[in-house]
């Protein structure tokens, strides 16, 4: 009998850790299991790693109940990551080249070591330049280390609000923009940006949408009173969370893409 890989998206907040499972089958993604854990005060603070003994205290256990066969998407805090827009270089670059050329350039530009940089990139053909988002080291490493001392198998480590994308693509127009927010801020999605603003910027979603030149009707608001993801989610197995809209990013995070 084939085992079905468990997918599961793991997004870290300040007081707690939201995670969900799914399997993909031929009609859609199937829910297998989902988690809230609480966090005590200090473990997280502003998206960073403080306490990771506590941190991993608090995950041992939901960490055991995982089976053999699955695979971990980590959420990193679009708050700690830096996007750029390079042009690129007049001669053409190999892959290894293009590599080396944006971590000289991004090092140049954030008077970093470049050791000290973790970063990912895609070349936008039509305005001739690298998109490149950029995070410091040591707060990957940070996450890798959890997940290694807990042994977690880690498919991914993807900014939360570029996650949202996942659930862009379930929906029907005339969406056009994935948005959720948490206490602070809001995380947004289209097909090829994503990004966070704070609530003093943005009070409502209309307000947010009117920054990133959309209309009101163009934004997928996952909240309490508006979309729950799980409604996403071909197979639903009771109880679900009392607040859908909580698991939003874990959820788009378990529907990332991966070979299998």
């Amino acid at each position: 009998m084939a085992f079905k890989t468990w997918r599961t998206g793991v997004h870290i907040q300040q007081d707690r850790v939201l995670a969900v499972c799914l399997t993909k089958e031929r009609t859609g993604w199937n829910l297998r299991r989902w988690w809230q854990i609480p966090l005590d005060r200090g473990i997280i603070r502003d998206g960073q790693i403080i306490e990771p003994e506590q941190l991993v205290a608090a995950l041992r256990t939901w960490s055991k109940v995982l089976p053999h066969h699955h695979r971990i998407f980590l959420a990193f805090p679009a708050a700690r990551t830096l996007q750029k827009a390079l042009p690129c270089p007049a001669l053409n670059l190999r892959d290894s080249e293009q590599a080396s050329w944006i971590a000289s350039a991004m090092s140049r530009e954030l008077e970093m070591a470049p050791d000290a940089l973790c970063f990912d990139y895609v070349q936008d053909t039509l305005t001739r330049s690298f998109q490149v988002t950029a995070a410091q080291n040591k707060e990957v490493a940070a996450l890798l280390t959890l997940a290694n001392t807990l042994r977690l198998h880690v498919a991914a480590i993807t900014p939360d609000a570029g996650a949202l994308v996942n659930l862009l693509l379930l929906l029907q127009p005339p969406f056009h923009c994935a948005v959720w927010r948490d206490d602070r801020h809001w995380l947004w999605a289209t097909r090829h940006q994503w990004g966070r603003k704070p609530l003093t910027e943005a009070a409502a979603v209309g307000d947010l949408a009117a920054l990133l030149a959309l209309k009101p009707e163009d934004m997928a608001l996952f909240a309490a009173d508006n979309l729950d993801p799980f409604t996403l989610v071909s197979r639903n197995l009771p109880p679900l969370p009392e607040c859908g809209a909580d698991f939003t990013v874990a959820l788009a995070l378990a529907m990332g893409d991966i070979v299998e």
